[in-house]
């Protein structure tokens, strides 16, 4: 089953960052096989590529153990972004850094001490990146 999948070229090729999907090699430009953006993709305006990057790399920071010191510094920046979902979203990731850093029952405590900033993580789809 698995070579009959790779022949119709579904699991070769590579995967684009920006679309989430599997592509298969041509859809790749030579410098887009480099960074893994498709040829689809690269002709997007580039604040709606650079938005979708840094949405991923908002959501990031909720999947790792601690938000670290240096998170901190770029989630300020990211606030100050002029998208406002992305201002959005590290302004919340930013709030929760600051009172539970560690991944370790963050859920727990936010319901307990802050029910605000895990409703607003719950409205940005952020709590499903925080994962078990």
């Amino acid at each position: 089953m698995d070579r009959e999948i790779e022949r119709k070229g579904i699991l070769m090729g590579h995967y684009c960052r920006i679309c989430s999907r599997p592509r298969p090699n041509e859809a790749f430009s030579g410098r887009g096989h480099k960074i893994h953006v498709c040829k689809e993709c690269a002709s997007l305006p580039q604040e709606e590529r650079e938005a979708v990057e840094r949405e991923e790399e908002i959501f990031g920071y909720m999947c790792q153990s601690h938000i670290s010191d240096k998170n901190v510094a770029r989630l300020t920046v990211l606030a100050g972004s002029g998208n406002p979902r992305i201002a959005e979203l590290a302004g919340v990731v930013l709030e929760v850094a600051r009172v539970r850093p560690y991944k370790r029952r963050r859920l727990k405590v936010l319901a307990r001490e802050r029910r605000d900033l895990l409703e607003k993580l719950d409205r940005t789809g952020l709590i499903l990146a925080h994962g078990g």
